[in-house]
């Protein structure tokens, strides 16, 4: 029986293309700059700092539990106004003009992200056995991908790059993966999806048809897959340059025929 060829590898960006990395230290710090960030635009809530980081935190899992049950991503300024400051007598207008703003500072402050250091010899590795890159990234803030990779100096290397703010649905819902291979003009069974998780990468992967769900371990995996249904990936793997070794036998069936 021959084998569908993998023509693409599609990534997720946060524990899988970044390390991301988070203490109550960093924390702490980010809440400063979050209380300076929201004076400078004129919406300070008038919180301690002890108070707008629960405010904060608790909003964002309370939007989290929505989320993840929905498969639903909302944006920036529907996250602000309905979670995180819903009745502090903010200005609503000025909350929704800034809310992207704010959101891309918290999502780069609150935890660290840090290119892994071997992507850019994966990504190379694959675009020379002329498999083409794509992104699927869950996140809020709709500038924070596409600012990443350039400040990475990666973003050539990927089309298209879609993320859950920008197309309203989240991993592991079958939609944003089906959008991924429908811009790219490809079937299904012609991607391989790389992510850090069962419960989003894994699983969604699997609903959407893809050839392979490969698993990269992160600091994420572990806390976002605690009770979740155990679907086993394709292949687990530590690092990026890995991927080649894992599509070879799949990548290879386009070639020679």
């Amino acid at each position: 029986m021959a084998i569908n060829p993998i023509l693409a590898v599609i990534f997720d960006m946060g524990g899988t293309l970044e390390d991301l990395s988070f203490d109550d230290a960093i924390r702490k710090d980010a809440t400063r700059g979050l209380r300076e960030c929201l004076q400078g635009l004129e919406l300070d809530p008038g919180l301690s700092l002890p108070d707008l980081q629960a405010t904060f935190l608790s909003g964002i899992e309370a939007y989290q539990i929505w989320r993840d049950e929905s498969e639903r991503e909302l944006p920036p300024e529907r996250v602000w106004r309905n979670y995180i400051f819903p009745d502090h007598g903010l200005s609503p207008e000025r909350l929704e003009a800034a809310a992207e703003e704010v959101m891309f500072f918290c999502e780069t402050h609150y935890q660290i992200r840090r290119l892994r250091p071997e992507a850019v010899a994966a990504l190379d590795s694959l675009q020379k056995e002329g498999i083409r890159l794509a992104i699927i990234s869950n996140i809020v803030s709709r500038e924070l991908v596409p600012r990443q990779l350039a400040e990475y100096g990666i973003a050539h290397y990927f089309d298209p790059i879609i993320t859950s703010s920008s197309f309203g649905w989240r991993k592991p819902n079958v939609r944003i993966f089906d959008e991924a291979a429908r811009l790219m003009q490809l079937p299904p069974e012609a991607c391989a999806y790389v992510g850090d998780t069962v419960s989003r990468d894994v699983i969604g992967a699997r609903r959407a048809g893809y050839r392979l769900a490969i698993q990269i371990r992160s600091s994420l995996t572990d806390k976002s897959d605690r009770g979740t249904d155990h679907v086993p990936p394709d292949a687990v793997i530590t690092y990026l340059t890995q991927v080649v070794d894992v599509i070879a036998p799949y990548a290879e069936a386009s070639h020679g025929h």
